[in-house]
């Protein structure tokens, strides 16, 4: 009995502890706009405790977006017609007490006095290009999915094996999915 009350007790502060931290949805749209298949996102994310203690020590913190578009009635074995990777950093800059969200593929920052601020912005993407209009074809519905994942990959090293391991750095959103006909 012991032993079901210690995996018991194991389990709670498990699932505690994956709970705590999140990546959600809060409002998603595709469209066209000038030609373009654009994305506007809209996420709240809640950081875990070993994140934002590594955040506030100065650790970049990786979040990458990816947007796949493919045709419904596509064979699996064939590639993405559309497949976007949209990396964005959050990081702590401790001397000038400041948050930095970064654009990683446009390099593009902005800055912010509170945590909850930068969160905020991190979790905002607008007219984001996806793929030209023209390559979709017109009366053929599409299936568009979303999912937002913390990359450990581009922790500094000595923190990768730790993080690997440790579920309080596995920081996912669900995968978003919908139909598109254009």
């Amino acid at each position: 009995m012991p032993l079901r009350a210690s995996l018991l007790a194991f389990c709670v502060l498990f699932l505690g502890a994956a709970h705590a931290a999140s990546i959600s949805y809060r409002a998603v749209a595709i469209g066209e706009e000038d030609g373009w298949i654009v994305l506007d996102l809209l996420q709240s994310y809640k950081l875990s405790d070993t994140m934002e203690e590594a955040l506030q020590n100065g650790v970049p913190l990786t979040f990458e977006t990816e947007v796949v578009i493919d045709p419904e009635d596509a064979a699996f074995w064939r590639s993405a017609l559309a497949r976007k990777l949209i990396r964005r950093q959050l990081r702590f800059h401790p001397l000038a007490e400041e948050y930095e969200v970064r654009d990683v593929e446009t390099g593009a920052t902005r800055r912010f006095a509170t945590q909850d601020a930068a969160l905020l912005a991190l979790g905002e993407l607008k007219a984001r290009k996806i793929i030209p209009a023209r390559a979709l074809r017109k009366g053929v519905f599409y299936l568009v999915k979303i999912q937002t994942i913390h990359d450990i990959g581009s922790l500094p090293l000595p923190l990768r094996p730790r993080a690997y391991l440790s579920p309080s750095w596995h920081l996912s959103s669900k995968v978003y999915e919908w139909r598109l006909q254009p």
